[in-house]
């Protein structure tokens, strides 16, 4: 599964931040200058000059501690995250799945419905058809029989890593890290039920299956089926503002 798309190298760029804000300098401080051979704040804004020339300083930053080996592998763990560790994630939610199904009527688990997690409590969702509280109540007991909320933990865990992993140390990305999704809202952004059903026979992301029988190797376009999801729902609130790079001195 290739999400490099989603991920912007940062192996040219030391990041500054203080607090809520950020910024990148596109050339690296050299860690052996000396105190006096560096100034002490770097100034940001329409103000230029500092004090005692007459500016304003509207944000002081810190030199993060990130060197490019390490930012390297850290959008390397993205990738790993959102392919090798959710497709096993997703395959053990498959099979829970699968067996609440069992559980079910025909009728109701043909029924228009999806599922999610938020906060660790497994919550169904209605979809087109109308469900009684009776049948909700149904299919959150089958759920819960057979582990789905474990599955739903661990598939919802993974992208939440994987999305805050690729913030780094600036906290703001060009990539996933983007979006707002954490674990209080993740059951508003993903349905899991639909991203299951995308990578079944006649799903989206099941086209190209090579061996059926590898539960997880069915689920190496997770990333991307995750990510459809998330980018027609999730705000983007830690994206990186336009000017992100400036700085004045």
């Amino acid at each position: 599964m290739n999400v490099n798309h989603l991920l912007r190298s940062a192996s040219t760029q030391d990041v500054y931040s203080n607090g809520g804000a950020r910024i990148i300098r596109e050339s690296p401080i050299q860690t052996s200058a000396n105190n006096n051979e560096c100034p002490a704040v770097v100034y940001h804004g329409l103000e230029s000059s500092p004090p005692d020339a007459g500016g304003v300083v509207t944000n002081v930053y810190k030199a993060s501690t990130e060197t490019n080996e390490e930012a390297s592998a850290r959008l390397s763990s993205v990738v790993r995250l959102m392919s090798n560790d959710l497709g096993n994630a997703s395959a053990d939610l498959k099979y829970s799945y699968e067996a609440a199904l069992e559980s079910l009527s025909p009728h109701l688990a043909e029924k228009g419905w999806g599922f999610s997690i938020s906060g660790g409590e497994l919550k169904v969702i209605a979809g087109s058809e109308t469900l009684s509280e009776q049948e909700m109540d149904s299919i959150r007991e089958a759920l819960l029989s057979t582990g789905v909320k474990y599955g739903a933990e661990r598939v919802s865990s993974t992208v939440i890593e994987a999305i805050e992993l690729d913030r780094g140390p600036a906290g703001v990305s060009n990539g996933i890290g983007r979006y707002d999704v954490s674990d209080g809202n993740f059951g508003d952004v993903v349905d899991l039920r639909l991203y299951l059903q995308s990578h079944a026979l006649g799903g989206r992301y099941g086209q190209h299956r090579v061996d059926p029988s590898d539960a997880a190797g069915l689920f190496y376009t997770g990333g991307q089926a995750m990510m459809d999801q998330i980018v027609a729902r999730a705000e983007e609130s830690f994206a990186r503002p336009y000017n992100f790079g400036r700085i004045e001195v």
